[in-house]
């Protein structure tokens, strides 16, 4: 499910079996990704704020019942002659003759695409257009012990985004309305320049379709913790002050933002309760959340020698699917 927290290891668990799997897992594999939340068997057309068309909604328990009959029983009904790969591009709702909002097959995930870099500017902008020499920096607050709110326990994705994106301690970089329908299909990546005044924090990544009507419709976000910047198998807390490269993926996903839409790209380091604050001493992680946590100022790098990024995956649309 696109909405779904878990989708990154879903795509990755795809991608081990079906490329590095035993004899009877290699190459037998099928992946199947709508416009979703996480769990129920059977998915609806309505997510979230969203209601989809309803090409939307799809018999998963019907296709898995005739999976393991399959495989377990060895019923011929063909369903491993189905497409590997079943996904849906997610478009614009409620707007006639919006691109997307269809069904995909294809051999393999995610299709081929063109690496395409939006970079931060100041003035909360988003463009391709690399930073000047005086393309700045945003700095933000990032307290533990009074962090950014993002409510509930689940990715809310789907969901206008907006009470969260105007919290005092929340960036935003937004790109002007597009002039054309734009497609993304695979995984976004973040590669930021971040310093800080404490020797570790957390920086959250988040990906939304602005609507004309002003809503921000989340799509897809990720954290990341600096110390583990280079590989979760070592711990590098920063150097105060220091700017350091966070290079990590933000997640995938498959849309195509409508012309008149904006893209847009929000950072902070808290969003309690879904993700628990980082207390941002530098010490080794406890159950218990420890009395020293620190504050930290936070500061986000968008200038030639340090250009905040993401990268995305781009694709043109299929003719047939040009309006």
């Amino acid at each position: 499910s696109w909405y779904d927290f878990m989708n990154q290891g879903s795509i990755a668990s795809f991608h081990g079996r079906q490329q590095h799997g035993g004899n009877q897992s290699r190459d037998r594999q099928q992946l199947v990704i709508g416009p979703w939340l996480h769990g129920r068997l059977n998915k609806s057309n309505r997510v979230g704020d969203l209601i989809y068309p309803t090409n939307a909604a799809w018999p998963v328990e019907e296709h898995m019942v005739r999976w393991f009959n399959h495989y377990l029983k060895g019923e011929d009904n063909g369903v491993e002659r189905e497409a590997t790969v079943r996904y849906y591009v997610m478009g614009a709702v409620d707007e006639p003759g919006a691109p997307g909002n269809v069904w995909r097959t294809a051999p393999d995930f995610p299709p081929k695409s063109h690496a395409t870099s939006l970079y931060l500017h100041a003035d909360e902008k988003l463009s391709d257009q690399t930073p000047s020499d005086q393309g700045g920096s945003s700095s933000y607050t990032s307290d533990p012990s009074q962090p950014m709110e993002i409510p509930g326990l689940s990715f809310p994705g789907a969901k206008d985004a907006r009470a969260f994106e105007t919290q005092a301690e929340v960036l935003t970089f937004t790109t002007p309305p597009l002039e054309a329908p734009v497609e993304w299909t695979g995984r976004v990546e973040a590669e930021l320049w971040l310093s800080s005044t404490a020797k570790d924090t957390d920086v959250i990544v988040r990906i939304s379709d602005v609507y004309p009507d002003g809503r921000s419709i989340l799509i897809v976000d990720y954290p990341w913790r600096a110390r583990y910047r280079e590989g979760f198998d070592r711990e590098v807390l920063l150097s105060p002050g220091q700017p350091a490269k966070m290079a990590f993926p933000v997640g995938w996903m498959s849309q195509i933002f409508n012309r008149g839409h904006r893209i847009r790209v929000t950072i902070a380091s808290t969003g309690a309760p879904l993700y628990e604050p980082n207390p941002q001493n530098g010490e080794a992680a406890t159950i218990a959340f420890p009395d020293n946590a620190q504050s930290a100022t936070n500061t986000v790098h968008h200038d030639a020698r340090y250009p905040s990024r993401i990268i995305v995956p781009l694709i043109a649309p299929p003719d047939n699917e040009r309006r």
